[in-house]
């Protein structure tokens, strides 16, 4: 569907909302409809920010499957269905991770650490590669593949940033 179709839609269904929602005392004829008005206002105001978290949800989707950023420091991690590897020392600042899938289940990459907790929206399918850029401080971080398949089943790794 049209992202201008769900528009019109949410606003059409707000606008019925507000009006069968007024339960607002009796008033004089000019002050209902700009109460009405109002309310109609407020409920567009919130299907619209509502929208708008939804597309950028779905734009980050699509981001997880993108080159590389050209100024990024690039690291090749190789997820399997038993084992990470990455390597266990990283230079701080702006990092591309290029995570492959190497096993035949789906997997995830989730880096927690020094103000980071990032991990892809949708998992990795097998033999398939994205990338995740993430800006590392000096630290430590917990590297993990959470498996959506194996409740509580995850690899885990410590990387150390200088």
């Amino acid at each position: 569907m049209k992202t201008s179709t769900l528009i019109l839609l949410a606003f059409a269904a707000v606008a019925s909302y507000s009006a069968a929602e007024d339960k607002t005392p009796a008033k004089t004829t000019g002050e209902k409809p700009k109460s009405m008005l109002q309310k109609t206002e407020e409920a567009t105001a919130a299907a619209g920010h509502a929208l708008v978290n939804g597309t950028k949800k779905a734009g980050r989707a699509l981001v997880d499957a993108v080159t590389p950023d050209s100024d990024a420091q690039k690291v090749d991690v190789s997820v399997s269905d038993s084992d990470i590897s990455l390597p266990k020392k990283l230079t701080a600042g702006k990092t591309a991770f290029l995570v492959k899938n190497t096993g035949k289940e789906k997997h995830n990459f989730h880096i927690q650490g020094k103000g980071v907790d990032e991990k892809f929206y949708m998992d990795i399918a097998a033999n398939d590669t994205k990338v995740m850029h993430v800006q590392l401080k000096p630290g430590t971080y917990q590297v993990t593949s959470p498996s959506k398949e194996k409740q509580g089943d995850s690899m885990k790794h410590t990387v150390t940033v200088e």
